[in-house]
């Protein structure tokens, strides 16, 4: 077999298996030997990419959004064995910024064709992600997601930032990049490969994926007026032209703080914590596109 494709139950809140359904036809019709099988928890869709990529599999198709393809990159990162995405998740940042379409059946042509692209990838101890790393407001924000009992959803997103933001304490950070010597009280930082996070929101709207770089937003610490300003900024892109607001790009991205800060992953809370050192591992991703 030369496909393995692996499906995510919980993916796009639970609403990833029903779209799978309509279109199991067009897959099994574009890859008639793929072998099927369901991954039970994000650690075990790890471990079936990686085991796909043992064995030789030429692709992994995955099912999901940003988190699931997260997981599954960080089993297949530096192999021949080329990743899949069917964007049916929350948020797709990654598929968009590939140029993959929203129709599936699209989607599915695309795949099935077979075309490769190099992807980068951001690198943080064992880990990688293909989006975005986060410190700051965002871990507050994504406890909050996780425990709502609300659908994932862009107004969801939004809500969660407003809502931080109102009793967030600013943290102190060092970044280094470069010429970029940062020191001080920050709401947010993003070290990013994307353009997008978080359903498409432009965090850092010169990013490509493809470029070598990875690119830096320092949201620095602000009262609270200006910070709600400033975020409904980020929902354009306009930040960037913002005064206070910081942009670079590098290879190499020390962080450190005080007191640890939580990172997160592709909008994923981890265990990593400050200090970190992010770097970029060029086209060290192969992707069906």
């Amino acid at each position: 077999m030369s496909t393995r494709i692996i499906t995510n139950p919980t993916a796009g809140a639970g609403q990833a298996q029903a779209q799978m359904a309509n279109i199991r036809s067009l897959l099994t019709s574009a890859f008639p030997t793929a072998e099927w099988v369901e991954s039970r928890t994000p650690e075990h869709l790890t471990e079936l990419a990686a085991q796909a990529a043992h064995l030789n599999f030429e692709q992994v198709i995955v099912a999901g959004g940003d988190g699931t393809i997260h997981f599954a990159a960080n089993g297949l990162a530096g192999t021949q064995t080329a990743l899949g995405i069917i964007p049916v998740g929350t948020g797709n940042d990654i598929a968009t910024c590939i140029g993959l379409p929203k129709d599936l059946e699209a989607v599915v042509n695309r795949l099935a064709a077979k075309r490769i692209r190099h992807l980068d990838v951001g690198q943080v101890g064992n880990r990688i992600y293909c989006c975005v790393l986060g410190v700051g407001l965002d871990t507050p924000a994504l406890q909050y997601i996780n425990s709502s009992k609300w659908r994932r959803s862009n107004l969801l997103y939004s809500w969660s930032v407003v809502r931080t933001l109102m009793s967030y304490q600013p943290r102190h950070l060092t970044l280094n990049s470069g010429d970029l010597h940062f020191n001080d009280d920050i709401l947010f930082a993003a070290i990013t490969n994307t353009r997008t996070y978080a359903g498409g929101i432009p965090i850092t709207p010169s990013a490509l994926v493809d470029d070598g770089l990875l690119d830096i937003c320092i949201i620095p610490a602000m009262r609270f007026p200006q910070a709600v300003f400033t975020f409904t900024q980020v929902k354009t892109g306009r930040h960037v032209k913002m005064s206070k607001i910081l942009t670079a790009q590098g290879t190499t991205v020390q962080l450190d703080s005080p007191q640890p800060l939580p990172i997160t992953l592709d909008g994923e809370l981890t265990t990593l914590t400050t200090p970190v050192t992010v770097k970029i591992l060029p086209g060290a991703l192969r992707v069906l596109c």
